[in-house]
């Protein structure tokens, strides 16, 4: 009986040891990324059980502040890492690698019953400087425009302020959305509205615009014809290493690439 009872303690402690020891994978950052992050983690997770992932996505700044405060083992980010968050990480002892895991186009939505289809990027700036404010000004019905626009902390907003805003600021009256799915819900219902979504956000209650004449598509990212494409990336404090590093290559296989491009991305490899 004692000798029972000591088997027992014994397989307890190295089960509660085991759990203690288990591989936890921190990832923070952009909204954007999150959809293809949870994706790949539940494939991974599937040929891997024992690694357990925690995933906040509430932007690519955060992503960022995440790398450089060593708070996550992995940022995701819809931009690349600004000079001075680079400044950061090192003057915090970490070096940041980038691996970029697949394009992305940035695509202006309206609501389906709109019937603009099209615009350029100097309409789209003077849409949301709210020089052109209603919408039979670029040939659709007669209504004001509602702008929505993504919060700062966003890669998918600081690349639109560089591509679409030329670093000019938005009017006023643009109401901020959180997050890409949070935007697309907010135009699937609003008539009158304009907002903008990564590729990968599309959906039948949204309508995507072209934009300088191209379409946004798999094949205008991969290409670069399409005017506001982006990369889309995560980023380590130094070489990845154990089980990041095994996670990592397993995003850039032919099956992480294939989880990339069934979310509506633009694989890279």
């Amino acid at each position: 009986m004692k000798k029972l009872l000591i088997a027992f303690v014994t397989l307890a402690v190295l089960s509660v040891s085991a759990l203690s020891f288990a591989a936890e994978i921190r990832v923070k950052g952009s909204t954007t990324v999150d959809p293809a992050m949870k994706k790949l983690v539940a494939a991974y997770q599937t040929a891997n059980p024992g690694v357990n992932f925690s995933i906040s996505a509430t932007g690519s700044g955060d992503g960022a502040k995440a790398i450089i405060n060593k708070t996550a083992d992995i940022g995701m980010m819809s931009r690349p890492m600004k000079d001075a968050e680079i400044k950061k990480c090192q003057a915090n002892g970490t070096e940041p690698v980038r691996t970029i895991i697949a394009l992305d186009c940035i695509v202006p939505i309206v609501h389906p019953s709109n019937p603009v289809s099209a615009v350029t990027t100097a309409q789209l700036k003077d849409i949301y400087q709210d020089k052109i404010r209603n919408w039979k000004e670029l040939g659709g019905n007669d209504g004001m425009i509602a702008l929505f626009s993504r919060e700062t902390n966003s890669g998918t907003y600081e690349v639109w302020e560089q591509k679409v805003m030329q670093k000019e600021d938005e009017n006023d009256l643009v109401s901020r959305m959180p997050s890409n799915a949070a935007m697309a819900a907010k135009i699937a219902g609003n008539k009158n509205g304009i907002g903008y979504v990564g590729l990968g956000f599309l959906n039948p209650k949204i309508k995507g615009l072209s934009v300088n004449g191209i379409v946004p598509s798999v094949k205008t990212g991969a290409d670069g014809t399409y005017p506001l494409a982006r990369k889309l990336n995560l980023y380590t404090g130094g070489q990845p290493t154990g089980e990041v590093a095994k996670f990592i290559t397993f995003v850039m296989s032919p099956a992480g690439q294939k989880i990339i491009a069934e979310v509506g991305f633009v694989p890279v490899n």
